[in-house]
């Protein structure tokens, strides 16, 4: 059976899905075609069924890269030792066998990972590398982390880079661009929406919600079978904010209204007991009231979450497809029986229905000295090559930003790519780039959804966030 899949609106960016190429599916450059948006891959063959100015639909050619040149083999390294920094830990495997298969190409290179954890990473690792030249390749998050490197001029322009402009899904790139540079290249392409056990569903004769009502009544329903309906880790802030995204993304009428009001937030224009925050709060304890999240929930760890996933005792883990290897590390049976699904929190038709994020952003140190930097492009360079992205996807079951990828050989990264067939919104949960609003923001929603009285807590944030931004 022929697999399709559809291109999704990504914060006002073309975003082509990872399947089959057209031509091996059967369509032809300039024919007609039926449905607007339906794409047949990432490859450089690849074709979407688009609109034209006479009012015809017909197959044209995907504009994957900044330009219609083809992917570029990596550079040769000079010979040297680099550290490379990052804070995922299950990667670890997998990125150590690229890394070795670098080192045996390129005798005299050694690559060697310093990994922290992703809290304290994002908290400590700023200072950690602007007194370290040898971190001389560095991922950054998405959003506050990407800001504070900026401002502190610790990241050099890749801009002009060849494997830049040819090897990476131009729209995945918005992320790590500032002022119409790239200073950073995001690796992952993944989707911040809930993962559900399909056999579970299926057993229940349980369908995904579609609305909030279904969802508040699904909770209610997972919940009397002893199942615990969301496995939220409000303990753990990094991926308790996860469903952050899905209470923004429809939270008014557009993206540029819901980043205008993240914008006077941080500004000190609007409060967060104003309502349009005070509606997102209150979703979170809706979800507390309805039984979505486990006992106790403000103890339970991300650890715990995965734990449960993997073991059956939850039916969802609402974080993203990110998540998907560390599960069947802990339980290979989860394989193949793994879907996903827009999380949609209003009952009205929804402007987003799904979320997508391009993260994990490699960018070099500028304080490295100059073999070191040409020792960090060239293994950054190797990791964006097609094949060896595709080890590093089908290994970690993570999609990822990079041309030409083939995901055949991973079941879950196909069963997952169905998201990418929704109307998508560019993650909105990381607009917030001032860690003195972000922190306590997502404290308080954390605390909301543990059964804390909404009222209360964001009384109290509102003072937290005026006294910070001294307003």
């Amino acid at each position: 059976m022929r697999r399709l899949g559809a291109v999704a609106a990504v914060a006002f960016a073309l975003v082509a899905t990872t399947l089959p190429s057209a031509f091996a599916a059967g369509e032809t450059f300039g024919k007609s075609c039926t449905t607007e948006g339906i794409s047949t891959g990432q490859k450089t063959t690849s074709l979407i069924c688009t609109l034209g100015t006479n009012g015809k639909l017909t197959w044209t050619r995907v504009r994957l890269g900044s330009t219609n040149a083809q992917p570029v083999a990596n550079l040769t390294p000079p010979k040297g030792s680099i550290e490379f920094h990052h804070w995922r830990s299950e990667d670890k495997v997998v990125l150590q066998g690229i890394i070795d298969e670098f080192q045996a190409q390129y005798p005299g290179t050694k690559i060697t990972q310093v990994i922290t954890d992703s809290t304290n990473y994002q908290n400590l690792e700023l200072s950690k590398v602007s007194v370290n030249p040898k971190a001389a390749l560095v991922t950054v998050f998405r959003g506050q982390q990407f800001t504070d490197f900026s401002k502190a001029n610790m990241m050099v322009d890749l801009s002009n880079e060849r494997f830049v402009k040819q090897n990476i899904i131009q729209s995945a790139l918005t992320p790590g661009i500032l002022n119409g540079k790239v200073y950073a290249v995001p690796y992952q392409s993944l989707f911040n929406n809930p993962i559900y056990n399909t056999e579970m569903f299926a057993k229940n004769g349980w369908k995904t919600p579609s609305n909030w009502t279904e969802l508040l009544g699904f909770c209610k329903t997972a919940k009397a079978k002893g199942v615990i309906p969301f496995a939220w880790p409000a303990a753990t802030k990094g991926n308790a904010g996860q469903i952050m995204n899905a209470m923004m993304m429809n939270s008014d009428t557009s993206i540029e209204a819901i980043t205008k009001h993240v914008t006077d937030i941080q500004a000190g224009k609007e409060l967060v007991t104003d309502p349009w925050f005070k509606g997102i709060a209150t979703k979170y304890a809706q979800m507390s009231t309805a039984d979505c999240f486990p006992e106790n929930v403000v103890a339970y760890t991300d650890v715990a979450a995965q734990a449960d996933f993997a073991a059956g005792k939850a039916a969802i883990y609402p974080t993203g497809t990110f998540g998907m290897g560390p599960i069947k590390a802990l339980n290979p049976a989860m394989a193949g029986k793994m879907g996903i699904f827009g999380m949609i929190v209003v009952d009205t038709k929804p402007v987003y229905q799904g979320i997508t994020n391009n993260t994990f952003m490699f960018t070099i140190n500028p304080k490295s000295n100059g073999t070191d930097q040409k020792l960090a492009r060239a293994f950054m360079s190797y990791l964006l090559t097609a094949s060896v992205a595709q080890k590093y996807a089908v290994g970690t079951s993570q999609h990822v930003s990079v041309i030409n990828v083939d995901y055949a050989d991973n079941i879950d990264l196909l069963n997952t790519s169905v998201i990418m067939g929704k109307k998508l919104v560019l993650a909105p949960r990381f607009l917030f780039t001032n860690g003195a609003v972000a922190t306590p923001v997502e404290l308080a929603l954390m605390a909301i959804g543990s059964g804390k009285d909404v009222a209360t807590v964001l009384a109290d944030t509102a003072k937290q966030i005026k006294t910070a931004l001294g307003v």
